[in-house]
């Protein structure tokens, strides 16, 4: 018996609506202001289970011809990944991009933006883009990190940008490593109920407005 997996139309739009959930839990309102043109690229892993379709070959008995059969199985999401990147601000905000891809240099799945006050923290506008086009958002919560605003002890984590010394510290409903050496969001690694989130590649220039280009 063979078994195959079929991949099912929306998919994908699961994967990126739990890792939306899971990384407002890990990143709110830390208050900081990050410069502009600072970038991290994440691998986030689900540990949600979702049902997919499976493509069943049963031999033939005494020669003859297989017969085929859909059933189903629990099975993990396909890893996404996410970049976050400081694209434009003043004195006042900051607009914070994130981009969701399904590998590290892919194309865009889904640009959302959020204007953010640097006083206070709070998004003054969040629109994201998808199939549809650009419309009007919810609040994200979607915040920077930075080590100073973070109780914690000192920990060496490696993730797959490299070794880092950040912050260990419990956030919401998961654990995060934090290092001001990562731009924009600042999270090297982070744990939730809902999966894992670590670093991929950083940068501080090159930064590209995907919703005005």
């Amino acid at each position: 018996m063979r078994r195959s997996r079929l991949a099912p139309h929306g998919l994908v739009l699961l994967i990126v609506l739990t890792f939306g959930l899971a990384v407002e839990a890990a990143a709110q309102g830390s208050g900081t202001s990050p410069g502009v043109g600072g970038w991290a690229t994440y691998e986030w892993k689900s540990a949600a289970k979702v049902d997919v379709p499976v493509l069943v070959q049963q031999p033939g008995a005494g020669g003859a011809a297989a017969t085929w059969s859909v059933d189903r199985e629990a099975s993990a999401p396909r890893p996404i990944f996410v970049t976050y990147s400081v694209i434009r601000g003043d004195a006042k905000s900051y607009v914070l991009q994130i981009v969701t891809r399904p590998t590290a240099d892919g194309t865009p799945l889904s640009v959302t933006q959020v204007t953010v006050d640097r006083a206070s923290g709070k998004a003054l506008k969040s629109v994201i883009k998808d199939k549809k086009g650009v419309s009007p958002t919810p609040e994200s919560g979607l915040r920077p990190l930075r080590q100073a605003g973070l109780q914690g002890s000192s920990e060496e984590v490696t993730v797959p940008a490299g070794r880092f010394t950040a912050v260990k510290a419990p956030h919401r409903n998961g654990t995060v490593w934090v290092s001001d050496q990562v731009p924009a969001l600042g999270i090297v690694k982070g744990t939730f109920p809902d999966g894992q989130l670590e670093l991929v590649k950083r940068g501080t220039g090159g930064t590209q407005d995907l919703l005005r280009s």
